[in-house]
């Protein structure tokens, strides 16, 4: 069964995934990306009158800044896609889990079905988790998103 298993949708993605000539380059490429994500988010959260603080308890408050985006068409304001927001939000929880989740890291490593692409993640023990957006169209998943409310 498995010897008949064409890879075609780990190879489509990993051609969007960024080539690099060595996981060095690709850790620096990472960090960087994630700088420049909260850099973005704190910038959003400040015209809001808001501060991001890292506790757990905030992915609350981040949540409900998403759905609001939504709700007021801030996209266009903030000159943001949805997706923009999502990877931010994606950075935001991760550097969350890290600080508050004992042993929790980020890793960047090859992505086996692409030679010289390296996908970042999360890391927490023996377990994994890579991605590049953990909240694509998170908006979806809520019918009616009328009981969010900004704080």
């Amino acid at each position: 069964m498995l010897e008949s298993y064409n890879h075609q949708i780990e190879t489509d993605y990993g051609r969007n995934l960024p080539v690099f000539e060595n996981e060095e380059a690709a850790k620096v490429y990472y960090y960087e990306q994630r700088k420049e994500n909260l850099s973005l988010l704190e910038d959003i959260y400040a015209e809001l009158g808001l501060t991001l603080n890292y506790s757990v308890k905030s992915l609350i408050e981040l949540e409900e800044v998403y759905f609001s985006f939504f709700q007021e068409n801030k996209f266009r304001d903030f000159q943001l896609s949805i997706r923009d927001l999502e990877e931010c939000m994606s950075i935001y929880f991760g550097e969350v889990v890290t600080i508050h989740l004992d042993g929790a890291s980020w890793i960047v490593k090859e992505y086996s079905f692409t030679e010289g692409a390296y996908v970042k993640g999360l890391q927490c023990g023996r377990r994994a988790t890579y991605f590049s957006n953990l909240f694509e169209d998170y908006y979806m998943t809520v019918k009616d998103a009328s009981g969010q409310k900004m704080h």
